[in-house]
């Protein structure tokens, strides 16, 4: 999360903000939304929302039947979180949008997070993983509008969205680390019977006024393929790192497995006011028939504040979000916080009997927060997917405006 978002918000709404404090018990407001409390305190509410809305155009594809434009409700979250106690979170989360315009309406998340220490959470039920950098912190403020492919693809083994887990997450003031037993994806039909073992351990090794360098390793081994895609397999594919269309060319199809494995190593930080993040990932399916497949990916991404702070580590997750927003108010001015992102992302499915393609992008977009609430994004990009066939080339641009409350 953005911090301060919240009382950037509640200072845009008078009422809210005029609204006496709540009372100890009862039914108030709390930055700006309403909060429920009961039993001296030991049992608190209060509501969650997340809209995402997508538009995307596609052009300059040399190939028939290519990529379509469109509109797409990314993410509608409407959710319930609170407290039990002093050392217990909890949150609900149904989502009424979707990876692709045809998959709408279900469960986001459903865990309880138990701080057993101070710098120590245990978290169980159906959650998102920090596993890896573009998956450690909230993806309202990822630098593009959707992840990375390679890093999709590799979440895919093990962990990502909605994957139900028990896992341990701990931290210190230069290092992160986490560690999860996991089942299957709870928006998933008939993937409860996927298990596997997901781990991340980062170090910040350097720290100063001048700059910043996080380095880490995480894995991923699903050791039990389940029955998604198919019974006692595994299946890898994305989109290309935009949400308009449900067309899919990097695929690897159905590969009848044992197990599948993603490993590799991590590396961000600051040098002055830019972000640099880096990320590598060898995939591996233990195929039943004709050999081991070995696929892998990386991607190099960067940020540039145009205007307002740089981004800054989050100590809890290893994670680099956005500092406070400063208010949008030009008389003072104050116009928010502006960041001019790239990325260059690669990802190959590509061996032995297996020709899923190989995906290449090269990504520029401009990030706006007039408040840390609200995010208005654009994003250009120029890729190629090499197949057996014809290469695909497309261009293409994407516009996003998302609120988080």
């Amino acid at each position: 999360m953005i911090r301060g978002g919240m009382k950037g918000m509640a200072a845009g709404l008078a009422l809210l903000a005029a609204s006496p404090a709540m009372a100890e018990d009862g039914l108030g407001w709390q930055d700006g939304l309403p909060r429920l409390s009961a039993f001296g305190g030991g049992f608190t509410m209060r509501p969650s929302l997340r809209l995402d809305a997508d538009a995307g155009s596609f052009f300059g594809q040399d190939e028939p039947e290519g990529f379509r434009s469109g509109v797409n409700l990314r993410r509608a979250r409407l959710g319930l979180r609170g407290a039990l106690g002093q050392a217990v979170e909890y949150r609900f989360t149904w989502d009424f949008g979707g990876s692709s315009p045809n998959d709408y309406s279900q469960v986001y998340e459903a865990q309880l997070a138990w701080k057993a220490l101070d710098r120590m959470t245990v978290r169980a039920g159906a959650f998102q993983l920090r596993h890896l950098p573009e998956y450690a912190g909230s993806s309202f403020e990822t630098l593009f509008l959707e992840r990375a492919a390679i890093s999709n693809i590799a979440a895919s083994v093990a962990s990502g969205d909605t994957r139900t887990a028990l896992g341990l997450e701990a931290h210190g003031e230069r290092w992160v680390a986490s560690a999860y037993g996991t089942g299957g994806v709870l928006s998933t039909r008939n993937d409860g019977r996927q298990r596997g073992l997901v781990g991340r351990a980062a170090w910040l090794a350097f720290d100063a006024p001048v700059g910043a360098l996080q380095l880490g390793m995480n894995g991923a081994h699903q050791f039990e393929p389940g029955t998604s895609p198919g019974r006692n397999s595994i299946g890898l594919d994305d989109y290309p790192e935009l949400r308009v269309d449900s067309r899919v060319f990097l695929d690897t199809g159905t590969i009848p497995a044992d197990s599948a494995s993603a490993w590799g190593p991590e590396a961000a930080g600051r040098a002055g006011p830019l972000y640099v993040e880096a990320l590598y990932q060898r995939v591996t399916v233990d195929a039943l028939s004709g050999g081991r497949r070995d696929f892998s990916g990386w991607y190099v991404q960067a940020a540039l504040p145009l205007l307002g702070p740089p981004r800054e580590r989050e100590a809890d997750s290893g994670s680099w979000g956005l500092g406070t927003v400063p208010d949008f108010n030009p008389a003072a001015g104050g116009f928010g916080a502006l960041e001019l992102a790239g990325r260059y992302s690669e990802a190959d499915l590509r061996d032995g009997e297996t020709r899923g393609g190989r995906q290449r992008i090269w990504s520029v977009g401009l990030n706006w927060f007039p408040a840390a609430w609200l995010r208005l994004s654009a994003q250009y990009q120029n890729g190629r997917i090499g197949l057996d066939g014809p290469d695909r080339d497309f261009q293409a641009i994407g516009l996003r405006a998302a609120f988080e409350m």
